[in-house]
């Protein structure tokens, strides 16, 4: 068992928001009338609210994570989770997306590299991996 605390896991929104915008001018683009533009700027616009409100409330800013060889646990004042690491976790660049099999539920749980400290953020990579490629028997 390994228990760690997240402290400052704040949400990127950079690539977000590059994306709503981007999406925006592509389509605006290819739009004739005035009108349509505004409209397609309008809907990404709420679609990006929409998406960013869920990328938050799957993003805790703190919280304490422990971690048992086949199961996490992630607390904080606002969320618990508890569960199994599936295969279907992303592990990016500077955040592991832990996609866990509740008791009733899955739920996504997003933790940034800046969060945790580099030991915990290996030790938690190292975890999701073991779920995605699935545990390899030693001989």
């Amino acid at each position: 068992m390994y228990r760690f605390t997240v402290v400052n896991n704040k949400a990127e929104q950079r690539p977000v928001v590059l994306f709503f915008c981007l999406l925006s001018v592509v389509l605006g683009l290819y739009l004739s009338s005035f009108f349509s533009i505004v409209v397609c700027i309008t809907v990404n616009a709420i679609a990006l609210c929409w998406v960013w409100q869920k990328i938050v409330a799957i993003h805790p800013e703190s919280g304490v994570i422990i971690l048992e060889p086949k199961q996490i646990r992630f607390e904080n004042e606002n969320l618990k989770v508890q569960g199994q690491i599936t295969p279907k976790t992303k592990i990016l660049n500077t955040s592991v997306w832990l996609h866990i099999k509740g008791f009733n539920k899955r739920q996504w749980l997003i933790i940034s590299a800046n969060g945790v400290n580099k030991q915990s953020y290996a030790r938690l990579k190292r975890a999701a991996l073991i779920a995605i490629n699935g545990e390899v028997e030693s001989k």
